[in-house]
């Protein structure tokens, strides 16, 4: 099995300023996976503009929405045959299972789901995958009561489901953003999560699978 090498970065909300800096390492990686919130409570033209900007360096491209993205959005990138939102892919052994939106917030963005939504939506695309040698799950959402959805206050306000799914099915990695100051990683399990903070502030993941495993690791421009 030859490897396989992926570039994961979220939360652009149409910020591109560090695309030219980023070349190098997006014309290198085989797929290219955007992990929610392209836009700034943009729509599908908002949202199109980000998708062919990462297109023009690499038409490898996988996505979900975020919670600032309005519907319209999901529907642009199934369009596209982009999407991860609700679906899975097998990429030689690797299985992507994905979500975009979030968990619900205080403030009533365009995207949100309750808990039981959430779990209903993934559950069945993680299992899709169960086969694959290795299996990456996409979340906007970071899980719950982890070093990667503790807002400035301390407060822990990730999904329940989504570390429900770390639990029960165990993928090698799950990939999240959505909140900003939590750039970073944590373990549940054997399962190692990443999140690379905004991508205007160059954070990304690179994640390399071959035939001796699978591995991330938190990147900056």
């Amino acid at each position: 099995m030859d490897t396989i090498r992926m570039l994961a970065l979220s939360d652009i909300h149409e910020h591109l300023q560090h695309l030219s800096a980023l070349q190098p390492e997006l014309q290198a990686a085989d797929w290219v996976l955007l992990l929610g919130d392209l836009t700034q409570f943009g729509h599908r033209t908002e949202a199109a503009r980000v998708l062919e900007a990462f297109r023009a360096e690499n038409p490898q491209i996988l996505a979900v929405p975020g919670n600032l993205d309005y519907p319209d959005v999901a529907a642009y990138l199934e369009e596209e045959d982009v999407s991860l939102h609700r679906c899975w892919r097998v990429i030689g052994d690797i299985g992507l299972a994905g979500l975009g939106a979030s968990n619900r917030t205080p403030f009533g963005t365009p995207m949100e789901l309750s808990e039981s939504e959430i779990y209903e939506a993934l559950a069945p695309q993680v299992r899709a995958i169960a086969a694959a040698r290795w299996r990456i799950v996409i979340s906007h959402a970071p899980p719950r009561d982890t070093a990667v959805d503790r807002i400035r206050s301390g407060g822990h306000v990730g999904s329940q489901s989504v570390r429900r799914i770390v639990e029960e099915f165990k993928p090698h990695l799950l990939l999240c953003g959505h909140i900003h100051e939590a750039r970073g990683e944590d373990v549940i399990g054997h399962t190692r999560i990443l999140n690379p903070g905004p991508f205007a502030n160059g954070g990304f993941i690179r994640i390399e699978a071959g035939k001796d495993g699978i591995g991330a690791e938190l990147r900056q421009i």
